[in-house]
């Protein structure tokens, strides 16, 4: 459509092209600048011509990516379909036995046909060129070719690359003439192991001349080169084993010595001159001329592939390309004084003739490719027009809309409702009705439109069959969703109350139980001492009576305590919140502790600011920080060298908020113990040293103020206990926390 457009606006400027041309004042005028024109583009050419040569080796740069893509996938291919198979054969026991036999036995060379036979029956399956298996000095004892003259056996190979990259533990990979056959080839190698010793070393070699004759067949010019620069393949053979880089001493010392390319010597080809990318290079090749190549590197292989390409090609091209540009402006020229000469009035008509055909053949051509059904009505709303899609969504033919007996019938028939009062107010949601008396959903949109002088309609038509059926199955989908969401809260519901009840019970059982055996024990030792009080006062005995009513009171004082620890742990509290200084309740603890801390010789670092405070209850965070210090206490009872850290610092575990962690290096808890530490009843202290209610009231208590209080420890290295509080519950400190030490002997 944007190119249709572009043409009718081309068109219509023309003819005022056309009009400023002939308006000049002389004929020599126009002839004078279409010569001028004619030196000024030859300049421009002579000047151009080294720019287009370059342009035109950057596009043969672009495809010969492609074609170097090709081609080293071939060369990749043929290479992988061998290139497993001296790992393979290294672990074959029928590869290993003879190697063994020969490293313990001597054996001679030559001898064990039957393995050379084995090598020349998997060399023939696997389509390879040769095999053969070498021991560690490098001497061949086995190959594939050992009933041929030029067989490998008996020949020593050490001195070749791959013989030794084997010996040292890894993959041979080297291209080489053979030293024996002089065909060159592929070889891959791989060591024969047994206990970590080298015992031979297994080669395959595969012949790539099949690979360049079907270079060759392509009629590309393609040859590929090692990482001295040296062409080893080439789709025209006369050009192996010369360089493309001059060779150094040592290179040419160890081409010499490993023999990679025979005894001849490798000579160079000449440099070029010739424009190109970065990535191409030329040489005179003579007969064939100077030639540009293209190089890329092959992945996974020291090797770069080159595609070859005739300078002489490539001006052709540029040639061609400016033999073009002057045949067009030829042409321009030619029908510029055409069309100067044509009358003004028929080129005119022409021109217009030919813009409104144009026009209404693309104006038919949207209206009958629409995917909606369109109908143009006059002012009465009689059709004047109906596109293919209208006719086939309504299944109209010429003959129905011919004879209509009354104006205006062909929209009321179609559509219901039919709304003509709703012109221009947007679309409309109605049924349609087909010639055959079906129905389907439509929405439609009557627009009015100003054709001369006469008023008309557009009517725009869509079938919304499937969105409908949309609609109507996400509804039911929706309602079947809410049902099962109504169902599964149901059974969550149900599942939680019955999950809340029977963790009810269970803590009823476990507090019972612990209650019961806390109580059961004071009160058989009460029954005990007063069976026993009685028999010392029949003997006459008040002193050790007065010993066992002391025991009785202890004992008395016991289950006062754990009454009382009882009634805080399971009564209602007040958990009301103010603003408290994180310092004081700290103080509170460790004032009211001071005797513990003095007898135990414990050392108390404190790092707390005296304006960092946070929301919660004083009572309940005195209560809390009084079990903490009293537990890290208990902890430290057999250490002599105790020590307990109370700091304020940020949340620990990422989240916004200050924490306050009591610190001891005492022997610390297991995972085990750390799970069970804050359940009533539970205690680490030997028995009859606590019930195991502190630390399970200041869990309490901490989850009343909206805190968190959790315990981090590891066997041997002490523990540290942090309440966190939230960040709405943190108020920002108006100084920096200042770290004192307490030291309490």
């Amino acid at each position: 459509m944007k190119t249709t457009r572009q043409i009718q606006v081309a068109l219509q400027s023309m003819p005022d092209f056309l009009t400023r041309i002939r308006q000049r004042s002389l004929r020599p005028n126009l002839v004078t600048g279409l010569i001028g024109g004619s030196l000024l583009l030859l300049l421009v050419l002579m000047l151009t011509d080294g720019w287009l040569m370059r342009l035109e080796a950057m596009r043969t740069a672009d495809l010969a990516e492609r074609r170097l893509g090709a081609y080293q996938t071939s060369l990749q291919a043929t290479i992988d379909r061998h290139q497993y198979l001296p790992r393979v054969l290294a672990s074959d026991p029928r590869i290993l036995t003879p190697l063994r036999q020969l490293s313990s036995e001597q054996s001679l060379i030559g001898g064990q046909q039957e393995t050379s036979g084995l090598l020349n029956l998997i060399n023939r399956q696997a389509g390879s060129d040769e095999i053969f298996i070498m021991d560690a000095s490098g001497m061949t004892h086995w190959s594939s070719n050992y009933q041929t003259e030029d067989t490998f056996v008996g020949s020593n190979y050490g001195f070749r690359p791959y013989f030794i990259d084997a010996l040292d533990g890894g993959q041979g990979f080297y291209y080489a003439v053979g030293a024996t056959s002089g065909i060159p080839g592929l070889f891959f190698s791989h060591p024969v192991m047994q206990d970590d010793e080298v015992l031979g070393v297994v080669v395959v070699k595969i012949d790539l001349a099949p690979l360049e004759e079907s270079w060759l067949y392509s009629g590309d010019a393609v040859w590929v080169t090692d990482n001295k620069g040296v062409i080893f393949l080439s789709s025209e053979p006369e050009w192996h084993y010369h360089a493309t880089y001059p060779l150094s001493d040592e290179d040419r010392a160890i081409l010499e010595e490993t023999r990679q390319y025979g005894a001849s010597d490798v000579p160079e080809l000449t440099r070029a001159e010739a424009p190109g990318p970065l990535n191409s290079r030329a040489f005179d090749l003579g007969d064939q001329g100077v030639q540009l190549t293209f190089s890329s590197p092959i992945s996974d292989y020291p090797w770069e592939m080159h595609w070859r390409v005739p300078v002489d090609s490539l001006k052709t091209v540029v040639r061609a390309q400016q033999t073009g540009i002057v045949l067009l402006y030829v042409l321009f020229a030619a029908g510029l004084l055409y069309y100067r000469e044509r009358h003004r009035r028929s080129l005119a008509q022409s021109t217009v003739t030919q813009l409104t055909a144009e026009r209404e053949s693309h104006q038919r051509a949207i209206i009958q490719n629409t995917d909606a059904g369109l109908f143009n009505l006059d002012a009465d709303f009689k059709p004047l027009f109906i596109n293919e899609k209208a006719r086939a969504l309504f299944l109209l033919d010429e003959a129905a809309l011919d004879d209509q007996p009354e104006p205006g019938c062909i929209p009321a028939r179609l559509l219901q409702p039919w709304q003509p009062e709703a012109r221009g107010l947007g679309p409309v949601r109605g049924e349609g009705l087909r010639g055959d008396g079906s129905r389907f959903p439509v929405l439609y949109t009557l627009n009015p439109i100003r054709v001369g002088n006469n008023n008309e309609f557009i009517l725009t038509v869509q079938d919304i069959t499937e969105l409908t059926a949309a609609q109507i199955g996400l509804e039911r989908a929706n309602e079947e969703l809410e049902a099962r969401v109504e169902a599964r809260t149901r059974d969550l519901q149900e599942a939680q109350a019955a999950l809340a009840q029977n963790q009810k019970l269970a803590a009823l059982g476990r507090m019972s139980s612990a209650i019961a055996h806390e109580i059961n024990q004071p009160i058989t030792a009460l029954s005990n001492y007063v069976a026993s009080s009685r028999l010392l006062l029949n003997q006459d005995k008040p002193a050790q009576v007065d010993a066992n009513l002391g025991r009785i009171e202890s004992l008395v004082d016991r289950l006062s305590r754990l009454s009382r620890q009882l009634r805080v742990f399971s009564g209602k509290r007040n958990t009301g919140s103010d603003t408290i200084s994180l310092e004081a309740p700290v103080r509170y603890a460790l004032d009211l502790l001071s005797h513990r801390l003095e007898e135990q010789g414990i050392h108390c670092d404190l790092q707390v600011s005296s304006r960092q405070s946070v929301q919660a209850n004083n009572m309940m965070l005195e209560q809390i920080m009084v079990n903490l210090v009293n537990n890290a206490i208990d902890a430290l009872s057999e250490q002599k060298d105790g020590r307990i850290e109370i700091r304020v610092q940020p949340a620990s575990d990422g989240s916004p908020g200050t924490e306050v962690a009591v610190q001891d290096n005492g022997p610390g808890i297991s995972t085990e113990q750390q799970a069970q530490i804050f359940e009533p009843f539970y205690s680490t202290k030997p028995v009859g040293d606590g019930v195991g209610l502190g630390l399970a009231i200041s869990y309490s208590l901490a989850l009343d103020m909206g805190a968190r209080l959790a315990v981090h420890s590891q066997p041997g290295q002490g523990c540290t206990f942090t309440l966190t509080f939230s960040a709405s519950q943190a108020l920002p400190a108006t100084q920096q926390t200042t770290p004192t030490d307490t030291v309490i002997k």
